[in-house]
């Protein structure tokens, strides 16, 4: 990964501590799940990834090894939420693009990320990324520059109750926190 990119990572010291977390990121283009994962090395970065990769043997193996397990974008089983809830109940990290699909305007944030911190009683780690939105042959000559930025972790109370009224509101504390690590993440 070093070789197609100039990786600048901040925050990071917000991964660590005994309780699991949520890391909720924008989402740019098909690369910035695998520099996310790069930027909290050695850890693994489990990730959602929409159902649709695994059906591609290649894709779906290049997506589990790195830590990856299948949802439904629009109807996302209770298996699949136990499993989330499972690994940051573990001490793990769990990324989710809480927008969902990739853009780069400001759509709103979906709850599912701040539901699954609350049934864990996790924390919520805002990220920001900013580089390229796919891998280019150019990159090969020219690394670009890739920064990963970590916010402070936005920890839940371990008496609240994980209820829809209380998912939207950390939905959207997660959502300002975002944007925050995203201006604070810009280069001068």
């Amino acid at each position: 990964m070093s070789l197609l990119g100039k990786v600048t990572v901040t925050g990071s010291e917000h991964l660590n501590g005994p309780l699991g977390k949520v890391v909720v990121c924008n989402h740019v283009g098909y690369v910035d799940p695998l520099w996310v994962g790069y930027a909290v090395l050695p850890r693994t970065l489990h990730q959602m990834a929409k159902k649709e990769l695994f059906d591609n043997p290649i894709s779906g193996w290049f997506v589990r090894s790195g830590g990856g397990f299948p949802v439904d974008r629009g109807n996302p089983s209770t298996a699949t939420i136990k499993h989330a809830v499972s690994l940051v109940e573990q001490g793990g990290l769990v990324l989710i693009f809480p927008v969902g699909t990739r853009n780069q305007d400001n759509a709103d944030a979906k709850r599912g990320a701040a539901m699954i911190a609350l049934r864990a009683k996790g924390e919520i780690v805002p990220a920001h990324y900013d580089g390229p939105e796919r891998f280019r042959l150019i990159h090969l000559l020219r690394r670009p520059l890739i920064r990963i930025a970590f916010g402070t972790p936005i920890v839940i109370p371990k008496d609240v109750s994980a209820n829809k009224a209380t998912a939207q509101q950390l939905t959207s504390e997660l959502d300002q926190a975002m944007k925050l690590v995203s201006q604070q993440g810009r280069p001068v």
